[in-house]
């Protein structure tokens, strides 16, 4: 697309962000006078001057004449307004596919059009035989990353159904309604605090988590197999969801046997409850008259039956509608939704299969594969669970055999008899070093759960084929993985092991890993799932999805994952109900594709494979050099970032640190490591020791061994994108201000001349690799979106640095906007850990 196409093309986004700025703008004149609008947009002008001259420092400098009340609420106006931008921008991505579809120009990318599109030389039937076992499965965790608050996402939603009414509206007193309405919620978010003022309870997370299942998935994920099903009629569904949230005991003193019942019970409740308002409206809307159409003996011997067993019920609704069957049955379905009638999901889809039946039957088949059809595709994806959850158990909690843990799993044993196997069926080991660590919890319960081990370091990782073939040798654990028709679940772990070795060698790592427990499986003769514990963020393994997908070795069988999604991942993806069908979609069409590895997969030749091997080596020993090795880097990187501050914050209920150490950095989880260095603009854990390693290569006039890499492995090209855009990300120049937090005999200057340096070297080694001038130069969109928000952000991380500064000296009238400062950088780079 060129130049003038583009800017045509983003037209509109460029209208919903003026007119969100400019009702912005009128909020901030009526709540806090014209004085804030003026500091705000001096420094704005200031902080965009700056990033076309390099002198960042006259941002500081313009910060620092504002009074310290002035500077938090600038620092307020500028996170709200990252807020506004980015339901502007998710809005725009739901506008221009919509627009690829009028104009029926070719299937979108990452779409199940495209996919088939790719598949279209691969036999019907060999495809039918794939699909038969396609399975992605999506889990939410609990990890503290989320900085948004519930109040914020509700208004986040009416923000972006207006500017989709914007787009629909037909006359100018329309639009000027539409913004009055935007200007009720943005000061219902102006006067909404954006931290929260104590610690959330797990109830709360409970209840987070669910949002999304309330308020954007199930319509999505129905939508998705609907079409899905349109291309492959009675495939069986390929999609479901998990959830840790409730469950996750790894260090969360919260969970345990009280919240694994109160996940499930809260997620019954709803999936009930939204099940019931569905049958509702159908009951109002299927009104067909006996007169008119008959209907099967099925459904009267079935209306015959709720009539026996419902006499109550039945006498309450008396005759009134004997003339009117369907509305007659769905009036049982309903009563018995709301009044524990049905035990398990088959026995609802089982009515709902009489109803589609006798209206197939007798000229309503458009009937049946209405709504009718969307409900049972919801129940059959969502169940009366919504989410299975998942126990995590670290393995030393195992070994200590603590009451803790056998009441969990107790718990674990009640709920599946409460709520079925399917809403509860497996315990994750995490910290596995050995086939001893899980085969702990066969000792501890006889209940039949498939047990996980996960690998999570880079040497834990290179033992996980070796720990898995011993677990498979074991008589207990072989029969479990019989009784489950062979099927064997491995989780690998991106944050730890990046944070243990850098970003390359634990890509690296895992994906060797995973080619190895291939064969072990294929050895075995047993079905293998990889479950992919990717953060949200780079250097935790977050990225594209559909890429991340396709850049993984072929699975046994392939096209079986699991991933998790975490954090602000969650609410960016999922918070809105197009973008939620959006990136489900591409989720499955990856999958979908990853099913067929003789025509999408490329490994690496044994030549490529030493060549990785190598890069890995260079990478980590770089990486470790400086994050472990070097003496004053823990005591540096606490000055240098606010990674002390963020428990301030209070976004999680679990902490921040692993209890058991006193070793900071050992004990310190991945998700404030990479949530640190995100605040601060250096990113680090995304590409140190890349450089080094991609670097020497370059170096060495060997670039095109680079080139050949990146053109031919899908497992490389994942990898230099990503770090791409980390990079690009980046921002040294406002990183250098944290610098003078740091105490002299830390030697500040020499420890961020290493960042600097690694960080050049990385920049230069990635655009001789992809043959290009600029970071971005290939994707002219997100590298725009970037220019746009520096001078937004610049003057909040100016603010930060100051905020540190005084509340390291013991003022604590820093304290909130410090931690408000944190939830807004957090907003406006789009990510946290």
């Amino acid at each position: 697309m060129n130049t003038e196409a583009r800017a045509e093309a983003d037209a509109p986004l460029r209208r919903d962000v003026r007119l969100l700025g400019a009702v912005l703008g009128k909020v901030l004149v009526e709540q806090e006078g014209d004085e804030l609008l003026e500091a705000e947009e001096r420094i704005r002008l200031r902080s965009r001057d700056a990033r076309a001259t390099g002198d960042v420092d006259a941002v500081r400098d313009a910060v620092r004449m504002l009074p310290p009340g002035d500077q938090a609420s600038v620092l307020r106006a500028f996170g709200l307004y990252f807020q506004l931008v980015n339901i502007a921008e998710q809005h725009h991505r739901l506008r221009r596919r919509r627009q690829y579809a009028a104009e029926d120009q070719q299937a979108p990318r990452e779409s199940l059009a495209d996919a088939f599109e790719r598949l279209r030389d691969v036999p019907a039937d060999e495809i039918r035989a794939r699909v038969s076992r396609l399975s992605l499965e999506l889990v939410l965790t609990a990890h503290p990353t989320e900085a948004t608050r519930r109040t914020y996402l509700l208004a986040h939603l009416h923000v972006a159904e207006l500017l989709a009414a914007l787009d629909t509206a037909a006359s100018t007193q329309e639009e000027e309604h539409i913004e009055s309405e935007l200007g009720e919620q943005i000061t219902i978010l102006w006067q909404t605090d954006e931290v929260r003022h104590g610690r959330p309870r797990l109830t709360d997370e409970i209840r987070h988590g669910l949002w999304f299942f309330e308020h954007s998935l199930p319509d999505a994920a129905e939508r998705l197999l609907a079409e899905y099903r349109a291309r492959l009629p009675d495939a069986p569904s390929p999609l479901s969801f998990g959830t840790w949230i409730g469950g996750d005991m790894d260090g969360n003193p919260a969970a345990g046997a009280e919240t694994i019942r109160e996940a499930l019970d809260r997620a019954r409740e709803l999936a009930l409850g939204r099940y019931r308002s569905d049958v509702r409206e159908l009951a109002v809307a299927l009104a067909m008259h006996r007169s008119l159409v008959e209907v099967s003996p099925e459904l009267d011997e079935s209306i015959a039956r709720d009539e026996r067993e419902l006499p109550d019920y039945a006498g309450t609704i008396g005759r009134r509608s004997e003339l009117e069957p369907y509305r007659r049955k769905l009036s049982f379905i309903w009563w018995r939704l709301g009044n524990n009638g049905y035990e398990r999901p088959a026995e609802l889809l089982a009515d709902l299969d009489v109803l589609a039946r006798s209206l197939t039957a007798h000229r309503g088949a458009r009937i049946a594969a209405g709504r009718l059809a969307a409900l049972r595709r919801r129940v059959e994806i969502f169940g009366f669970h919504v989410a299975k959850l998942d126990v995590r158990l670290h393995a030393n909690e195992l070994r200590e055999s603590a009451a803790r843990t056998r009441e969990a799993l107790a718990a674990a044993s009640d709920v599946r008899r409460r709520h079925g196997p399917e809403a509860l069926d497996t315990v994750i080991v995490s910290g596995t070093t050995s086939a001893a660590d899980v085969l702990t919890v066969l000792d501890l319960s006889d209940e039949p759960l498939s047990v996980v081990p996960l690998f999570e370091t880079i040497s834990d990782l290179g033992r996980a084929p070796a720990v898995v073939r011993e677990l498979l040798g074991d008589p207990r654990f072989s029969q479990r993985v019989e009784d489950r028709e062979r099927r064997l679940e491995v989780m690998v772990g991106y944050s730890d092991s990046g944070k243990d070795g850098g970003f390359l060698a634990a890509q690296w790592a895992i994906y060797r890993a995973q080619e190895e427990l291939v064969e072990v499986a294929r050895e075995a003769e047993v079905e293998l799932t990889i479950f992919h514990g990717r953060g949200g963020s780079p250097g935790r393994g977050g990225g594209p999805t559909h890429a991340a997908i396709l850049a993984q070795p072929a699975g046994h069988p392939p096209g079986r994952l699991k991933l998790t999604e975490q954090g602000e991942t969650i609410s960016f993806k999922y918070g809105l109900p197009g973008l939620a069908h959006r990136n489900l979609e591409a989720a499955l069409a990856g999958t979908l594709l990853a099913a067929f590895p003789e025509v999408f997969a490329h490994p690496p030749t044994e030549e490529e494979r030493a060549a990785l091997d190598e890069l890995a080596q260079l990478a980590e020993a770089r990486y470790r050099a400086f994050v472990h090795e070097e003496p004053l880097f823990v005591d540096f990187f606490r000055a240098f970032t606010p990674v002390d501050e963020l428990a301030l914050l209070e976004i999680g209920s679990r902490p921040s640190r692993r209890p058991e150490s006193t070793d900071f950095l050992g004990s310190l989880r991945a998700i404030p490591w990479v949530f640190a260095w995100t605040q601060n603009r250096t990113i680090l854990p995304a590409w140190f020791g890349c450089g080094a390693a991609l670097g020497s290569l370059v170096d060495a006039g060997e670039a095109d061994a680079l080139r050949r890499l990146y053109a031919r492995l899908p497992f490389f090209r994942s990898l230099v994108d990503t770090i791409e855009m980390t990079l690009a990300k980046s921002s040294l120049e406002i990183a250098a201000q944290y610098v003078e937090l740091v105490p002299a005999r830390l030697e500040p200057e020499r420890l961020y001349a290493e960042i600097a340096s690694e960080h050049e070297r990385t920049v230069d080694a990635v655009l001789e690799t992809l043959e290009t001038r600029t970071l971005l130069e290939r994707q002219p969109v997100l590298r725009r979106s970037i220019q746009l928000r520096n001078p937004y952000v610049d003057p909040m991380n100016a603010i930060q640095v100051e905020l540190l500064r005084r509340f390291r000296g013991g003022d604590n009238e820093a304290r909130l906007p410090l931690m408000r400062s944190i939830a807004g950088i957090a907003a406006a780079l789009r990510n946290t850990g």
